[in-house]
């Protein structure tokens, strides 16, 4: 399925870009730096209604990003830390299991879910028109 990347990337920036941990000399030293921060997404999930939607559409995507990474999950980095793909596996785990913690994460050797595209919103709206 196709995904607007913007979409997943808003509430990812919280943990690669815009949050308290990126700000340390070395935020992979403890995992726990990220904790303020996966907070912080957990509220803006809630907001947005994607936390407890029908279709968990953000969760399934940290699901897909997590599970099987191929290359796709570097795209998510940001900028203001050089996070490799082990670290944004690490990083987005420890966010699935505290925003999710009754969720399971899939099988890593099934072929992924999302393909994550540049679109506009309204691109995406007319898309998901009656879905989500």
């Amino acid at each position: 399925m196709k995904i607007r990347k913007e979409l997943v990337n808003q509430y990812l920036r919280d943990l690669t870009t815009s949050g308290r941990a990126v700000n340390y000399p070395d935020p992979m030293s403890d995992l726990a730096n990220f904790d303020a921060d996966i907070r912080t997404m957990r509220k803006r999930l809630y907001k947005d209604g994607y936390l407890e939607d029908e279709n968990n559409l953000i969760r399934l995507c940290l699901d897909d990003l997590i599970s099987r990474p191929n290359k796709r999950i570097s795209e998510f980095a940001g900028m203001a830390y050089p996070f490799n793909d082990n670290e944004l596996v690490a990083i987005f785990k420890r966010a699935y299991e505290t925003i999710w913690p009754e969720a399971t994460l899939s099988d890593p050797f099934d072929e992924p879910l999302f393909e994550f595209v540049d679109m506009s919103a309204e691109d995406w709206e007319a898309i998901t028109a009656g879905k989500l």
